[in-house]
């Protein structure tokens, strides 16, 4: 058996409407893009959408429509995919990581404001692995001391915290549509606000920073981040499927949950205020995870390290953070990795890694 880390339900609707979409006469940005925007963005409880070409570049034009630049300092979490923190180094500001909570290794709002300086311009928060952070008190925080707050969704697309879905408390937030997301749109990010003005500044900044009714006239400096109405096409038809995918995913780690409660593995859980949606099966393990990610993966199933340490990759050594500030993030990252969750696993493959685990762990006891 063969269980790939992720495997995007990519059928014949989706394939139907790019075939309509290319059969149109316009692929480009265009009605599919407006259609595709204002259908998430209703979905997530929010005004405005603006579709760009990946999470990175929602998150690029996010803090740069906030004002982020040289100097400025930005909080936000050590472990995530690098491409988090990549947007605010784009900006020359600077990354200032906080330590995670070891329950749902999002950012532990707890020791943010001890990370507070005159700097501080921002903070953005991760929904790591689909799991709402604790945004309550990280909201109050930021009222109190005047910061913006960018919300990176890209694992959460429909999770809620306490009943209201993410994305909606933040500045802005941020999603990404890549093939090993909760839906996809092959490749495709959407920045979400309920604020019309920096709606307006985003979508200049996706196309060159061109104004709206000026052709070739460019008061912003911009990047080329359009999302294609074909992209749009096939996540339009995701939309449709995402509160099933959310449904399946839920009820996969409740039974794999069940399955595996008797081993001493860390395994994906929620907490009381949050809906979480479950991006992958994620598992951290006391000792022998090499052994057992070796065991998972001649057995077939694929795997992947806990996200990365950020701290530790080499652009960002620059810093000179200190370590021992993030010790949590890097012991988790050090026991960490995570396999499929796709909605479409069945039950023989549910039960197929839960033996297999069974088995790996025998390994190393």
């Amino acid at each position: 058996m063969k269980i790939p880390v992720a495997k995007p339900d990519i059928g014949k609707d989706e394939i139907e409407a790019v075939i309509e979409t290319m059969r149109s006469g316009w692929v480009t940005q265009g009605k599919k893009v407006e259609e595709f925007e204002e259908s998430f963005a209703k979905y997530c409880g929010v005004k405005y959408g603006v579709a760009v070409s990946s999470g990175t570049a929602a998150l690029h034009i996010a803090l740069d429509s906030l004002g982020i630049k040289k100097g400025d300092e930005v909080i936000t979490t050590p472990l995530s995919c690098v491409a988090t923190t990549n947007p605010i180094v784009y900006l020359n500001a600077k990354p200032i990581f906080v330590d995670v909570e070891p329950e749902t290794l999002n950012m532990d709002t707890a020791l943010i404001e001890e990370r507070i300086t005159p700097k501080t311009k921002a903070i953005l928060p991760v929904h790591l692995f689909g799991h709402p952070v604790d945004l309550d008190p990280l909201m109050e925080l930021a009222q109190k001391h005047g910061l913006c707050v960018v919300e990176d969704a890209a694992h959460a697309h429909g999770a809620k915290y306490k009943g209201k879905r993410v994305g909606s408390f933040g500045q802005v937030s941020c999603f990404s549509f890549y093939a090993d997301k909760n839906i996809t749109s092959v490749e495709g990010g959407m920045a979400l606000t309920n604020d019309a003005e920096l709606a307006e500044k985003m979508r200049m900044l996706r196309s060159f920073g061109m104004h709206k009714h000026k052709k070739f006239y460019h008061p912003l400096l911009g990047y080329n981040y359009k999302m294609s109405d074909i992209h749009a096409a096939i996540g339009l038809v995701q939309m449709q499927k995402l509160d099933k995918f959310i449904q399946r995913r839920r009820e996969n780690v409740k039974y794999l949950n069940k399955q595996l409660a008797h081993l001493n593995l860390k395994l994906p859980h929620e907490q009381s205020y949050a809906f979480s949606v479950y991006y992958a099966y994620h598992i951290l393990t006391e000792r022998g995870k090499n052994k057992i990610v070796e065991f998972l993966e001649k057995s077939g199933i694929e795997t992947r390290p806990l996200v990365a340490f950020i701290p530790e990759q080499p652009p960002y050594r620059r810093y000179a953070h200190s370590l021992n500030d993030c010790a949590i993030a890097k012991k988790a990252h050090q026991q960490g990795f995570y396999i499929s969750n796709f909605p479409n696993l069945t039950k023989a493959e549910l039960n197929y890694i839960a033996s297999t685990l069974e088995a790996a762990t025998k390994l190393v006891t």
